[in-house]
């Protein structure tokens, strides 16, 4: 037993369970592992870890068994990019995959010792064609034990 980081695997979990529509829920190895922007199967999510930072909260004592620990994650989303061949809008169905992705995290605790999930921004990062990879950039406050979240 440790002081972990977050388990984004929590994150995939709960995106599995609540968004039917996605093809796909991975994590940063299986986002690393696709080269090309067609090579994406499209609807799907990539949980990446992007941060984990102390709260400024620092234990005084010998012996700490907590700490706090504010906590983003990005989830990108590969998906279908009919409507704009220039990236300009995001098409209806996008659109709505992005939100289903953001009702699924925004508000929801993901374990004991966590506090809600909140969003922070979204943004594109490409797009070509057929296909149209958006980001959304989250936090969550945890505190992190020697027993896990």
């Amino acid at each position: 037993m440790s002081f972990e980081p977050f388990d984004t695997g929590l994150v995939v979990k709960r995106l599995e369970g609540h968004v039917r529509d996605l093809q796909l829920v991975g994590g940063a190895a299986d986002f690393a592992a696709v080269k090309e922007l067609r090579s994406f199967r499209t609807p799907s999510a990539y949980v990446v870890f992007a941060e984990d930072e102390n709260t400024n909260k620092v234990p005084d004592s010998v012996g700490v068994l907590a700490q706090e620990s504010l906590v983003r994650f990005g989830v990108v989303l590969a998906l279908r990019n009919y409507a704009d061949q220039r990236g300009e809008h995001i098409g209806e169905d996008a659109r709505k995959l992005i939100g289903q992705v953001r009702t699924a995290l925004i508000g929801h605790k993901p374990c004991k010792g966590a506090r809600v999930i909140g969003w922070e921004s979204g943004k594109v990062l490409d797009y070509d064609a057929q296909t149209l990879l958006f980001a959304d950039l989250y936090r969550v406050q945890y505190t992190m034990t020697k027993d896990g979240c």
